[in-house]
């Protein structure tokens, strides 16, 4: 795991405690009860924080998977 997906990976176990270490890579929307609209914005703010960027709203539909999210980030990184 990068130094990038191990942050994320922080950020889903603030979010979502109960995923296990394994489940994280794979989490979507549809995979964790419990991801709903609450969800994404506590996310949000958690990876905002942790990541120092800011987040247009716009960009939230990008925050359906761990997937979508870390790359979200390494697009802000590059750009």
């Amino acid at each position: 795991m990068s130094e990038m997906e191990t942050r994320l990976a922080k950020c889903f176990l603030a979010v979502f405690p109960e995923l296990a270490t394994d489940e994280i890579s794979q989490a979507s929307s549809t995979s964790v009860p419990g991801w709903d609209s609450l969800a994404v914005v506590t996310l949000m703010a958690v990876v905002k924080e942790e990541f120092g960027i800011s987040i247009e709203v716009e960009d939230l539909v990008r925050f359906d998977s761990f997937k979508g999210i870390l790359n979200y980030l390494q697009e802000a990184e590059e750009g």
